[in-house]
């Protein structure tokens, strides 16, 4: 089981939509924590197109717990305290429906803040929230955290280092291949992100809708990269703003991210098998 960390390192590359599509297409059970700080939750008016109410999960109750030492693992999947939303559990809405997991498929999603004036006030949170992850891990239960934007020194990059795996989101453009490296030279990332298991740090590219730069320029002067998911914005909707999938298997984002959940597992299995070595 795992800890995979998603982030953008500048501009605003698809991080929650592809959280988003990674946890729906992931091969274990899994809990998505929307973990973005620079703006309330997207995951709860677009994912789940506003059918909920943002007292039905969410970051807030989540660190409310925390900070007063009242909460185990397996508090987070019980309805009663509401703080993950159980997607495989919900009614179908026929007007405006969630995305559909694949049959069998558990996930649990904790939303973001609807608040965006607490956000600065529950600091304490995140250095908490390894340990939670661990019992979670230990419990089978793999996490994909969504970062949105890291800042610089931000408070939440205990979680980029205690992560079984941290992907990094850009879209391979040269902009955006000037802005990862210039961002990783800052002292905060410089080491953390090219440290330790090869099979550790990463980036995922969206193709543009022009002038689209080689991943292989991306691996050679940045961080390898996991994979290229395709320039599909009607596929990409399904997961940012819950636009209707009636052909699921025609659309192209889901196809390449099904193709890169097969990466991270991949390289989640090098990185056990050369642990346990």
């Amino acid at each position: 089981m795992a800890v995979i960390t998603l982030a953008s390192l500048a501009g605003a590359p698809g991080v929650t939509t592809a959280a988003a599509a990674l946890a729906v297409h992931w091969p274990r059970p899994v809990l998505l924590l929307e973990a973005d700080t620079s703006a309330a939750s997207s995951v709860m008016a677009g994912f789940f197109r506003a059918n909920l109410r943002t007292t039905d999960g969410g970051v807030e109750k989540l660190a409310f717990a925390l900070s007063r030492n009242a909460l185990y693992p397996e508090d987070i999947f019980d309805p009663e305290l509401a703080l993950a939303i159980a997607v495989h559990e919900l009614a179908p809405i026929r007007t405006a429906p969630i995305p559909a997991l694949p049959e069998g498929h558990r996930m649990w999603v904790i939303p973001g803040f609807s608040n965006l004036r607490v956000a600065d006030g529950v600091r304490g949170l995140w250095g908490k929230l390894p340990t939670l992850f661990a019992a979670l891990d230990e419990a089978g239960f793999d996490v994909i955290v969504d970062l949105g934007r890291l800042d610089i020194d931000d408070p939440r990059l205990v979680l980029v280092d205690t992560a079984d795996q941290v992907i990094f989101c850009a879209t391979s453009t040269m902009v955006d291949l000037n802005r990862c490296f210039r961002r990783l030279e800052v002292e905060d990332l410089a080491e953390r992100a090219r440290r330790g298991d090869p099979d550790r740090t990463w980036l995922l590219l969206n193709t543009p809708v022009a002038e689209a730069h080689p991943a292989k320029e991306f691996s050679a002067h940045v961080l390898p990269v996991i994979g290229t998911l395709p320039h599909d914005p009607a596929g990409a909707a399904v997961f940012s703003v819950g636009r209707p999938d009636p052909k699921p298997t025609r659309n192209a984002y889901r196809s390449g991210i099904r193709r890169v959940v097969a990466d991270i597992d991949s390289a989640l299995d090098r990185s056990s098998q050369r642990k346990a070595s």
